[in-house]
């Protein structure tokens, strides 16, 4: 399918309206996380991206391993990817899906274990500037992601 269609066919089943922008991005907010589906036309492909927030002031060293060794063959991401953006300096979450791998059903499910993964890893983040006094007693290790893990996705 293509990118405007699956997207289309996400929003009927959210019962809200989602397009694509001049831009090719679509924006929404889901559960109270910051979502945005960009089409990667010259790759045929979607790519996922969450906002995960800003990292904390201090004690980077500890999280940041905790990002790497999630992302390790995906371990920790089901099937994303965490970074920073260098240019905001915060932290986010992508997945890229082939289009023509996708249906409407399989991309619903794809977003939804997306925002679950997203909503584990903006805990992290959350907490860790609340819980962590300084980085010797830092204890923080990669979140258990159930592969199969369905839920319910809020718009």
């Amino acid at each position: 399918m293509e990118t405007a269609e699956l997207i289309k066919s996400l929003g009927e089943k959210l019962g809200v309206e989602l397009m694509l922008d001049e831009d090719g991005v679509c924006a929404f907010e889901a559960d109270g996380m910051a979502v945005t589906i960009h089409d990667l036309h010259e790759l045929s492909a979607i790519a996922l991206v969450g906002d995960l927030g800003e990292p904390p002031p201090e004690h980077l060293e500890t999280l940041y391993q905790a990002l790497l060794e999630a992302n390790h063959l995906f371990g920790g991401t089901a099937g994303a990817t965490l970074s920073r953006d260098s240019a905001t300096g915060r932290f986010a979450l992508c997945r890229a899906l082939p289009c023509l791998a996708l249906d409407a059903e399989s991309f619903y499910t794809a977003v939804e274990r997306f925002l679950n993964t997203l909503e584990v890893w903006s805990k992290v983040i959350r907490d860790f500037r609340s819980v962590v006094p300084n980085a010797a007693e830092a204890d923080i290790s990669v979140p258990a992601l159930d592969m199969n893990k369905g839920g319910f996705l809020r718009v």
